[in-house]
Protein backbone atom coordinates (compact mmCIF):
# COMPACT_ATOMS: atom_id res chain seq x y z
CA UNK A 1 0.00 0.00 0.00
CA UNK A 2 1.21 3.32 -0.32
CA UNK A 3 2.61 5.40 2.03
CA UNK A 4 0.83 8.36 3.52
CA UNK A 5 2.03 11.79 2.25
CA UNK A 6 2.50 13.48 5.20
CA UNK A 7 5.52 13.08 7.10
CA UNK A 8 5.58 11.76 10.77
CA UNK A 9 6.27 15.10 13.07
CA UNK A 10 8.65 14.54 15.95
CA UNK A 11 9.41 17.60 18.28
CA UNK A 12 13.24 17.84 18.21
CA UNK A 13 14.81 17.42 21.89
CA UNK A 14 18.33 16.66 23.75
CA UNK A 15 20.08 13.82 22.33
CA UNK A 16 19.56 10.67 24.62
CA UNK A 17 21.56 10.13 27.66
CA UNK A 18 21.15 6.06 28.04
CA UNK A 19 21.40 6.33 32.07
CA UNK A 20 18.48 8.99 32.90
CA UNK A 21 16.39 7.99 30.37
CA UNK A 22 16.06 4.28 31.68
CA UNK A 23 15.99 5.66 35.56
CA UNK A 24 13.06 7.63 34.46
CA UNK A 25 12.15 4.85 32.95
CA UNK A 26 12.38 2.75 35.95
CA UNK A 27 10.69 5.55 38.22
CA UNK A 28 7.55 5.66 36.02
CA UNK A 29 7.06 1.78 35.90
CA UNK A 30 7.71 1.67 39.42
CA UNK A 31 5.05 3.88 40.39
CA UNK A 32 2.93 1.69 37.57
CA UNK A 33 3.50 -1.34 39.30
CA UNK A 34 2.98 0.57 43.21
CA UNK A 35 0.06 2.13 42.16
CA UNK A 36 -1.77 -0.72 40.11
CA UNK A 37 -1.17 -3.22 42.58
CA UNK A 38 -2.06 -0.86 45.65
CA UNK A 39 -5.33 -0.42 43.81
CA UNK A 40 -5.93 -4.06 43.20
CA UNK A 41 -6.29 -3.48 39.32
CA UNK A 42 -5.20 -6.59 37.66
CA UNK A 43 -8.59 -6.15 35.45
CA UNK A 44 -8.20 -2.38 35.10
CA UNK A 45 -10.88 -1.88 38.22
CA UNK A 46 -8.83 1.15 38.75
CA UNK A 47 -7.65 1.79 35.30
CA UNK A 48 -8.48 5.25 35.31
CA UNK A 49 -6.82 6.37 38.15
CA UNK A 50 -3.39 4.53 37.49
CA UNK A 51 -3.54 5.77 34.18
CA UNK A 52 -3.83 9.12 35.20
CA UNK A 53 -0.78 9.14 37.81
CA UNK A 54 1.41 7.34 35.42
CA UNK A 55 1.01 10.12 32.76
CA UNK A 56 1.31 12.77 35.22
CA UNK A 57 4.43 10.93 36.71
CA UNK A 58 5.87 10.61 32.88
CA UNK A 59 5.02 14.31 31.91
CA UNK A 60 7.08 15.44 35.67
CA UNK A 61 9.67 12.96 34.08
CA UNK A 62 10.11 14.74 30.60
CA UNK A 63 10.16 17.87 32.43
CA UNK A 64 13.09 16.95 34.56
CA UNK A 65 15.23 15.29 32.09
CA UNK A 66 14.23 17.08 28.82
CA UNK A 67 13.43 20.53 30.26
CA UNK A 68 9.94 20.07 28.38
CA UNK A 69 6.33 22.16 29.34
CA UNK A 70 2.98 19.66 30.45
CA UNK A 71 2.04 20.62 26.93
CA UNK A 72 4.96 19.77 25.14
CA UNK A 73 5.29 16.51 27.65
CA UNK A 74 2.57 15.28 26.26
CA UNK A 75 2.69 15.88 22.54
CA UNK A 76 6.25 13.99 22.84
CA UNK A 77 4.61 11.09 24.97
CA UNK A 78 1.96 10.57 22.10
CA UNK A 79 -1.26 12.67 22.73
CA UNK A 80 -1.47 13.81 19.60
CA UNK A 81 -4.02 14.05 16.72
CA UNK A 82 -3.65 10.19 15.42
CA UNK A 83 -2.98 9.70 11.98
CA UNK A 84 -6.35 7.85 10.45
CA UNK A 85 -4.33 5.16 8.98
CA UNK A 86 -2.68 4.24 11.87
CA UNK A 87 -6.44 4.13 13.17
CA UNK A 88 -7.77 1.86 11.01
CA UNK A 89 -4.74 -0.46 10.71
CA UNK A 90 -5.02 -1.14 14.29
CA UNK A 91 -9.26 -1.27 14.84
CA UNK A 92 -8.78 -4.03 11.33
CA UNK A 93 -6.18 -5.96 13.35
CA UNK A 94 -7.74 -5.99 17.27
CA UNK A 95 -11.07 -6.98 15.09
CA UNK A 96 -9.18 -9.94 13.83
CA UNK A 97 -7.56 -10.72 16.81
CA UNK A 98 -11.07 -11.08 18.77
CA UNK A 99 -12.66 -13.46 16.14
CA UNK A 100 -9.69 -15.76 17.19
CA UNK A 101 -12.12 -16.70 20.43
CA UNK A 102 -15.22 -17.48 18.84
CA UNK A 103 -13.58 -19.39 16.47
CA UNK A 104 -11.97 -21.33 19.19
CA UNK A 105 -15.08 -21.84 21.14
CA UNK A 106 -16.94 -23.23 18.05
CA UNK A 107 -14.17 -25.60 17.27
CA UNK A 108 -13.47 -26.89 20.82
CA UNK A 109 -16.89 -26.61 21.58
CA UNK A 110 -16.01 -24.65 24.90
CA UNK A 111 -18.05 -22.09 26.52
CA UNK A 112 -16.34 -18.55 26.54
CA UNK A 113 -18.40 -16.33 29.06
CA UNK A 114 -18.26 -13.15 29.97
CA UNK A 115 -16.50 -12.02 32.92
CA UNK A 116 -18.97 -10.46 35.74
CA UNK A 117 -19.36 -6.84 35.26
CA UNK A 118 -17.31 -6.75 32.04
CA UNK A 119 -18.48 -3.95 30.57
CA UNK A 120 -17.07 -1.02 33.46
CA UNK A 121 -13.89 -2.80 33.26
CA UNK A 122 -13.08 -1.81 29.13
CA UNK A 123 -12.26 1.98 29.52
CA UNK A 124 -9.90 1.23 32.93
CA UNK A 125 -8.03 -1.62 30.65
CA UNK A 126 -7.98 0.91 28.31
CA UNK A 127 -6.38 3.24 30.22
CA UNK A 128 -4.54 1.72 31.99
CA UNK A 129 -3.08 -1.63 29.56
CA UNK A 130 -3.45 0.81 26.54
CA UNK A 131 -2.80 4.32 27.29
CA UNK A 132 -0.81 4.11 30.38
CA UNK A 133 1.77 1.20 29.00
CA UNK A 134 2.35 2.63 25.44
CA UNK A 135 2.58 6.47 26.87
CA UNK A 136 5.49 4.76 28.98
CA UNK A 137 7.51 2.17 26.59
CA UNK A 138 6.12 3.91 23.19
CA UNK A 139 5.96 7.33 23.73
CA UNK A 140 8.38 7.56 26.16
CA UNK A 141 11.13 5.20 25.68
CA UNK A 142 10.84 4.26 21.78
CA UNK A 143 9.87 8.12 21.25
CA UNK A 144 13.22 9.55 22.62
CA UNK A 145 15.04 6.17 20.97
CA UNK A 146 13.42 7.02 17.23
CA UNK A 147 14.54 10.63 17.31
CA UNK A 148 18.05 9.17 16.89
CA UNK A 149 18.13 5.84 14.91
CA UNK A 150 15.59 4.63 12.77
CA UNK A 151 13.03 2.45 12.63
CA UNK A 152 14.73 -0.94 13.23
CA UNK A 153 17.54 -0.36 15.29
CA UNK A 154 15.31 2.25 17.44
CA UNK A 155 12.21 -0.19 18.02
CA UNK A 156 15.05 -3.16 19.06
CA UNK A 157 16.51 -1.20 21.74
CA UNK A 158 13.07 0.08 23.04
CA UNK A 159 12.08 -3.98 22.94
CA UNK A 160 14.70 -4.95 25.30
CA UNK A 161 13.05 -3.17 28.42
CA UNK A 162 9.81 -4.06 27.46
CA UNK A 163 10.84 -7.66 27.98
CA UNK A 164 12.65 -7.07 31.46
CA UNK A 165 9.75 -6.08 32.76
CA UNK A 166 7.75 -8.80 32.10
CA UNK A 167 10.00 -11.40 33.31
CA UNK A 168 8.35 -11.53 36.75
CA UNK A 169 5.58 -13.16 35.14
CA UNK A 170 7.87 -16.17 35.54
CA UNK A 171 6.95 -15.86 39.68
CA UNK A 172 3.20 -15.66 39.08
CA UNK A 173 2.41 -17.66 35.77
CA UNK A 174 3.35 -21.31 34.47
CA UNK A 175 6.50 -21.96 32.86
CA UNK A 176 5.14 -22.12 29.67
CA UNK A 177 2.56 -19.21 29.71
CA UNK A 178 5.15 -16.71 31.48
CA UNK A 179 7.55 -17.94 28.76
CA UNK A 180 4.85 -17.28 26.21
CA UNK A 181 3.97 -14.13 27.63
CA UNK A 182 7.41 -12.44 27.69
CA UNK A 183 8.48 -13.88 24.05
CA UNK A 184 5.20 -12.32 22.94
CA UNK A 185 6.28 -8.65 24.66
CA UNK A 186 9.69 -9.33 22.62
CA UNK A 187 7.65 -9.73 19.25
CA UNK A 188 4.77 -7.73 19.47
CA UNK A 189 6.82 -4.86 20.34
CA UNK A 190 7.61 -4.14 16.93
CA UNK A 191 4.37 -3.84 15.64
CA UNK A 192 3.71 -1.67 18.38
CA UNK A 193 5.96 0.77 17.62
CA UNK A 194 5.38 0.82 13.87
CA UNK A 195 1.42 1.55 14.52
CA UNK A 196 3.13 4.53 17.11
CA UNK A 197 5.02 5.44 13.78
CA UNK A 198 1.86 4.80 11.40
CA UNK A 199 -0.53 6.91 13.84
CA UNK A 200 1.90 9.67 13.21
CA UNK A 201 3.95 9.50 16.32
CA UNK A 202 1.14 9.31 19.00
CA UNK A 203 0.44 6.56 21.23
CA UNK A 204 -3.71 5.99 20.10
CA UNK A 205 -3.01 3.32 17.32
CA UNK A 206 -0.51 1.14 19.67
CA UNK A 207 -3.13 1.35 22.67
CA UNK A 208 -5.82 0.10 20.40
CA UNK A 209 -3.63 -2.95 20.04
CA UNK A 210 -2.35 -3.45 23.60
CA UNK A 211 -5.57 -2.75 24.72
CA UNK A 212 -7.06 -6.04 22.88
CA UNK A 213 -4.02 -8.31 23.51
CA UNK A 214 -4.12 -7.67 26.83
CA UNK A 215 -7.80 -7.29 27.95
CA UNK A 216 -9.23 -9.36 26.08
CA UNK A 217 -8.87 -12.55 28.18
CA UNK A 218 -9.85 -10.11 31.40
CA UNK A 219 -12.73 -9.74 30.28
CA UNK A 220 -13.75 -13.65 29.93
CA UNK A 221 -14.52 -16.22 32.16
CA UNK A 222 -12.12 -18.91 31.06
CA UNK A 223 -13.26 -21.78 33.75
CA UNK A 224 -10.20 -23.13 33.90
CA UNK A 225 -9.24 -23.22 30.22
CA UNK A 226 -5.35 -23.36 29.82
CA UNK A 227 -5.57 -23.80 26.07
CA UNK A 228 -7.10 -20.76 25.06
CA UNK A 229 -4.77 -18.40 26.61
CA UNK A 230 -1.63 -20.03 24.71
CA UNK A 231 -3.92 -19.79 21.68
CA UNK A 232 -4.37 -15.98 22.18
CA UNK A 233 -0.80 -15.53 22.47
CA UNK A 234 0.04 -17.62 19.23
CA UNK A 235 -2.49 -15.26 17.33
CA UNK A 236 -1.34 -12.13 19.51
CA UNK A 237 1.99 -12.63 18.19
CA UNK A 238 1.09 -13.71 14.70
CA UNK A 239 -1.68 -11.02 13.54
CA UNK A 240 -0.16 -8.14 14.63
CA UNK A 241 2.21 -8.31 12.40
CA UNK A 242 -0.30 -7.52 9.20
CA UNK A 243 0.17 -3.74 10.29
CA UNK A 244 3.40 -3.84 8.45
CA UNK A 245 1.78 -4.45 5.05
CA UNK A 246 1.38 -0.71 5.51
CA UNK A 247 4.02 1.84 5.11
CA UNK A 248 4.77 5.08 6.84
CA UNK A 249 6.90 7.31 4.64
CA UNK A 250 9.56 7.78 7.56
CA UNK A 251 9.93 4.18 8.53
CA UNK A 252 13.80 4.38 7.34
CA UNK A 253 14.91 7.44 8.20
CA UNK A 254 15.95 9.13 11.59
CA UNK A 255 13.57 11.32 13.60
CA UNK A 256 16.27 13.74 14.50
Amino acid sequence: MAAPSGSVVRPVGIRITWLPLLAGLAIVYAVFQAIAHGLASDRGQAGLLVAVMVIAALVAVEGVLFRQSPAMALRSLGFGRPALTGLAVALGVSVLLIAVIPIYAVMRGASVLPYAGWVWLLPGLFAQGGLAEEALFRGYLFGRVRRERSFWPAAGLAALPFVVVHLPLFAIFSWPVALASVLLALILSFPLAYLFELGGSTIWPPALLHFTVQGALKVLDLGGDALLPLIWIGASVAIPYLVFLFCPSTIGRSGA
